[in-house]
């Protein structure tokens, strides 16, 4: 298991250097061509422009780095070195503040006039928000798979991008129809949107670096794979948080297994079964103890009301369930009807889950279930079975099996 999950992160890291320096080496061409354009028109806030995507160029940079030094592990930092990618996150938010900066400052200082080749100008800037648009979705869909905060960071200042593009080509365009309060108001009106998106990347980089908790569909999924197993009577607790890309679990849980193999080994089932089904899952702490029982549940097959043990399991008609306390005195009996006797398939199976919902500990039977469903059913909740020859039902219930192993 841990050879998968290293060969998993391995992958994911890979991926996310490949996207990363695509980012740098894209920003650095759009930061050439916005400077070309400043000198083909004039336009200081096409300057404006130049300045803001150079700060991109330093927050992609942060994301490479992110990405490499979050994969280091030392001595100092056995934990490893994974919000990293959180801080690169962190930084990326504050260079969309910046934007939101370079925007505000393009409301109160609009382009000047005597500017040139206007035309030329804002059909290049729109055949430019063509391949940011493009990348952007791809970075986005790509850092979500990978579930790299930093690269998903990235695609939403790449969708920020956008706007101050649009605030210059409305203010150029406004220049060019003698209209320069429009510059101004969509200035402004751009200003909120990067505001915001810088908001929420800022939020979540924070909850991240301070142990918030995941969402609440990851902690569903989570309680939904503990719910598929039956010896897990009660979830005390269920803590997990992500750091960078990966998802650390600790939780505390009251199995039925009384002992302690038996409980390890359940234990071991729900990790692995938590990791399969929940990507990037990096840790999965679980603190168990048997359940504290005040009584002891049996239930044998019978073949009739009265006290004759049935040689069948899923076809007995009957089923004797009583319970004994700490002194083996019996403290409650009943004859439950086997309400799956007539079925034509997994009868078997139905039986055995109906009495793992009957709480019972240990079941009587002189049927041999090696290699079948029920002993699944019963293994997987922690459930005895005692094979026995007697055939009543009477003898079973004064035996004080409940003290053997």
């Amino acid at each position: 298991m841990g050879d998968r999950n290293t060969g998993k992160r391995q992958i994911v890291a890979d991926e996310g250097k490949k996207l990363a320096i695509l980012s740098v080496a894209l920003n650095i061409f759009f930061t050439a061509a916005k400077f070309s354009l400043y000198l083909l028109s004039g336009s200081f806030s096409l300057l404006a422009e130049t300045a803001h995507s150079l700060a991109d160029v330093t927050g992609s940079l942060l994301v490479v780095g992110g990405i490499y030094l979050s994969e280091k592990k030392s001595e100092r930092f056995p934990w490893g070195l994974y919000k990293v990618e959180n801080i690169a996150a962190l930084f990326s938010a504050c260079l969309i503040f910046l934007s939101a900066y370079e925007i505000a400052k393009m409301i109160y200082h609009p382009s000047p006039e005597g500017m040139r080749n206007l035309d030329m100008t804002l059909i290049v800037l729109f055949l430019m928000t063509v391949p940011i648009i493009l990348f952007s979705r791809y970075e986005a869909r790509r850092a979500k798979a990978i579930n790299s905060p930093s690269l998903m960071a990235d695609a939403e200042h790449w969708r920020a991008d956008i706007a101050p593009i649009v605030a210059v080509a409305i203010g150029i365009a406004s220049a060019r129809l003698s209209y320069p309060v429009m510059d101004r108001i969509s200035a402004f009106a751009v200003l909120l949107v990067v505001i915001k998106a810088g908001y929420g990347i800022f939020r979540d980089s924070m909850k991240s670096l301070m142990d918030a908790s995941v969402d609440r569909v990851t902690l569903d999924k989570i309680k939904a794979v503990l719910g598929e197993f039956h010896g897990v009577k009660e979830v005390v607790s269920l803590h997990a948080r992500n750091s960078g890309k990966f998802i650390f679990i600790s939780m505390d849980v009251r199995l039925s297994s009384k002992r302690l193999k038996d409980a390890h080994e359940l234990a071991d089932r729900i990790e692995g079964e938590i990791e399969r089904r929940i990507p990037f899952v990096e840790k999965v702490t679980i603190h168990y103890e048997p359940e504290k029982k005040d009584r002891t549940r049996y239930a044998v097959p019978l073949a009739d009301r009265d006290d004759a043990v049935s040689e069948h399991f899923s076809s007995a008609p009957f089923i004797a369930v009583w319970d004994k306390g700490p002194d083996e005195a019996v403290i409650s009996q009943e004859i439950l009807e086997n309400p799956f006797r007539t079925l034509e398939k997994r009868k078997g199976i139905s039986l055995a889950t109906f009495l793992v919902e009957k709480e019972i500990d240990i079941l009587y039977t002189r049927e041999s279930f090696d290699g079948k469903g029920p002993e699944y059913v019963f293994a997987n909740a922690g459930i005895k079975i005692r094979r026995v020859d007697r055939e009543s039902m009477n003898i079973l219930i004064k035996e004080h099996d409940g003290k053997s192993d």
